[in-house]
């Protein structure tokens, strides 16, 4: 017994079967990810490292080739390359496609901390950084208001970029643009020389003033308690009272200038060679006596504007696999709290990936519609019969829902590549179920009667749809082998392209006969 007979015979059986499809394809369709793009997975690696103040030549020699011999025994490696810079070394890795790039990683990083002791003392731990494609920030936040940059600055990092962290699925929100505090301390070299002090015994005294230190423990009770000595600088005032060191004062000199300062400087250093008493009053040396302390900001990099306006930018980058529409509306969600309780900050949307990824849902959703009404009216103008058109109505939803089981099945993700080619599918899912329907209503046209017809007119046809089918898919599969970035593009096109029609055939030598056998009407 042919497939169409046996479903024209258990209406009850496919109905549910079909029920059960459309329940997982839509459970698919709300787990499946939705990205602007496939996961390309560039099979590289880069493992940077620094050596501050090293020329190329030692960089070369004990830096990169280690990294290169160590780099090379990771299984899978294909090609090694180098690029070695004043106190830098860069060393790619390019592995075959289709390398899990995550074991990749854990090989290399594996193999560098086994050369880490025979690396140079000041060069930097080695890092491992990836390409990928999702890295591209998924949205764009400008953040502007009343107040001035530093202060909006500050306030994003505080509060906005932590409360965006906070949102499952969001990897990291990341702050360009502003303006961020720092204190100058400009030296004087002749005052410095004055003193006979250098820019090291500055920076010793800075870092001895601006520190933290245990304080030891205290007893209370039946417990212990950790103290802890605080002396760091609270203001800038307070930097410039930071004491360089004591200096013997000069006979008759009570003043803190530089001039009464170096010569005081200049009668210590004739009485000690004279032999002089160690009994001199001494006077402390003060960093505002050599230098000069301002508030001011750091050399800028970056410079973030939104409509013409200087803002502070702020960018989201999602996890991966994370759902991008999903994350973009939970930004939303907390950037609306964020605007109620700052009122005067102004967080506006400057670029948003889920917006693009919608408009292609939207299009996918109304070129269905558009197929299911155009194929309608045209089957109604041929068949006189508006049962015919209906049930084809119905079987391209259900084509499509069925698609999306079978894309979460191969790990195919909702993308503009997968849209398309569920797009490009629904004009090819349709011509099945039309030449079964017509081939059905011929058989009516001769006499037989609604089961009759509806098996017999399936049976017929079910060979010639199905290797019509099987052409186009075979036409479309080899994409899924090409390597490259062309291959983890076009692979989601084709597999969706194939899933809808195998979908597609599955409805219309079962699912379209049983529809049309009660549909058929009375015997003639």
């Amino acid at each position: 017994m042919s497939l169409p007979r046996i479903a024209i015979a258990r209406p009850v059986a496919v109905a549910m079967f079909f029920l059960g499809v459309v329940f997982l394809g839509v459970l698919s369709f709300v787990r499946l990810p939705i990205d602007l793009l496939p996961d390309v997975a560039y099979p590289r690696l880069v493992v940077y490292t620094a050596n501050s103040g090293a020329a190329p030549a030692e960089v070369e020699r004990f830096v990169t080739e280690p990294v290169e011999q160590a780099v090379s025994t990771v299984p899978g490696v294909q090609k090694v390359e180098s690029v070695t810079r004043e106190g830098a070394s860069l060393v790619t890795a390019r592995f075959a496609w289709g390398t899990d790039m995550d074991f990749a990683a854990l090989g290399v990083r594996e193999k560098l901390d086994n050369i880490r002791d025979a690396l140079p003392e000041l060069a930097t731990r080695p890092v491992v950084l990836r390409t990928d494609p999702r890295s591209e920030p998924v949205m764009a936040l400008s953040v502007s208001g009343e107040r001035d940059l530093p202060q909006l600055k500050e306030l994003t990092e505080a509060v906005f970029k932590r409360r965006l962290e906070q949102i499952d699925g969001v990897a990291q929100a990341a702050v360009t643009g502003g303006v961020e505090r720092e204190v100058h301390v400009e030296v004087d070299p002749e005052r410095l020389e004055a003193f006979g002090l250098t820019l090291d015994d500055v920076a010793k005294a800075l870092d001895a003033a601006n520190a933290s230190a245990p304080g030891g423990t205290i007893r209370r009770g039946r417990y212990r308690y950790a103290l802890r000595t605080l002396g760091e600088l609270q203001s800038v005032a307070e930097l410039g009272e930071v004491p360089l060191r004591k200096a013997p004062a000069s006979n008759g000199s009570s003043g803190a200038g530089a001039s009464s300062s170096s010569s005081g400087s200049s009668s210590s250093s004739n009485g000690s060679s004279a032999g002089g008493s160690d009994d001199a009053p001494t006077s402390e040396i003060l960093l505002r006596d050599v230098a000069r302390v301002e508030d001011g900001f750091q050399e800028r990099e970056s410079v973030a504007r939104y409509n013409g306006r200087e803002s502070v930018g702020l960018l989201v980058f999602k996890n991966a696999g994370a759902n991008t529409v999903g994350v973009a509306e939970e930004v939303e969600r907390v950037r609306a709290q964020l605007r109620r309780e700052y009122p005067e900050i102004r967080i506006d949307v400057a670029t948003s990936q889920a917006g693009f990824i919608s408009d292609a849902l939207a299009n996918v959703v109304q070129e269905v519609i558009l197929g299911g009404v155009m194929a309608f009216l045209v089957l109604f103008l041929f068949l006189r019969e508006w049962r015919y058109p209906v049930a084809i109505a119905l079987a391209i939803p259900i084509s499509l829902i069925a698609t999306f089981a079978l894309m979460q099945a191969a790990g195919v993700s909702l993308n503009i590549m997968s849209l398309g080619g569920m797009a490009l599918g629904v004009g090819l899912l349709m011509d099945n179920s039309i030449v079964v329907l017509e081939n059905i209503f011929r058989h009516r046209e001769k006499g037989l009667r609604a089961a009759a017809a509806a098996a017999v007119g399936a049976q017929e046809v079910q060979r010639a749809i199905t290797a019509s089918t099987l052409t186009t898919i075979a036409v479309f599969g080899p994409i899924v082998y090409v390597e490259g970035v062309a291959g983890q593009l076009l692979g989601a096109l084709a597999l969706s392209v194939a899933f809808s029609l195998l979908a597609s055939i599955l409805v219309a030598i079962t699912l379209l006969p049983t529809m049309a056998a009660p549909a058929a009407g009375a015997p003639a």
